[in-house]
């Protein structure tokens, strides 16, 4: 039977805007601290001023952009304190999605799981660190997707694009001990030890806190020099 095409999907210019802009924050390639010049992003992006706007109203409600005293906005800077809240929460928003996950995942899963473990531990043997990174976020969006608990999710998707900044400034990462860490978090859960997969992916969480410390410590002696 002839199905006729899907219509292409019309993405707005906000939506546009907000995608473009969060990509540059998140990748630092807008630093922190840089102040934000709505007329040279609207000549730049070509786009007007009034869905700009709309899309820098939504990066300061997620904290990626924050409004100066004179009202001027500005790349939301980093900090330790930051760090220190962000992986905390996140680190007990995984404790729980991973007990549910537990519940949830399939001999299938667990198949798909082992494999993106093992090409992590792969790559961060090749030293291939875009690779690694690629298969740990996707072992920890797996998890997610075996879960109903749609708060927690949307949360720790919010909480991810703040990590990511600070991901970024890190020059060096233990790839070797994230991945490690990473197989013990699934010997667990195909176990079925709950309290011991919490337990380890809580402190797989705030060993990645430790490292993003170091590196905002490092990216802020560089700006004194």
């Amino acid at each position: 039977m002839f199905k006729p095409p899907t219509p292409a999907v019309r993405v707005s210019a906000r939506d546009l805007a907000y995608t473009e802009l969060k990509e540059r924050i998140v990748k630092c390639l807008f630093s922190p601290g840089q102040s934000i010049v709505e007329e040279e992003l609207s000549s730049e992006l070509e786009i007007s001023r009034t869905p700009l706007r709309e899309a820098l109203q939504r990066l300061e409600l997620e904290g990626l952009v924050a409004r100066q005293s004179n009202g001027r906005l500005k790349v939301a800077p980093v900090s330790e304190e930051e760090v220190r809240e962000l992986f905390i929460v996140r680190s007990k928003l995984e404790g729980i999605v991973v007990v549910e996950a537990m519940e949830n995942m399939t001999e299938q899963d667990v198949r798909y799981l082992k494999y993106v473990v093992e090409m992590a531990k792969e790559n961060s043997v090749g030293g291939s660190h875009d690779q690694v990174d690629h298969f740990g976020t996707e072992f920890h969006q797996f998890i997610y997707g075996l879960n109903k608990n749609e708060t927690a999710i949307k949360v720790l998707f919010q909480l991810n694009d703040r990590i990511s900044r600070y991901r970024r400034l890190a020059h060096v990462v233990d790839t070797r001990k994230s991945t490690d860490e990473h197989g013990v978090i699934l010997n667990h859960m195909i176990a079925g030890e709950k309290e011991r997969a919490r337990e380890a992916i809580e402190n797989h969480v705030l060993d990645s806190m430790a490292q993003a410390i170091v590196a905002v410590r490092a990216y802020k002696l560089e700006q004194d020099t």
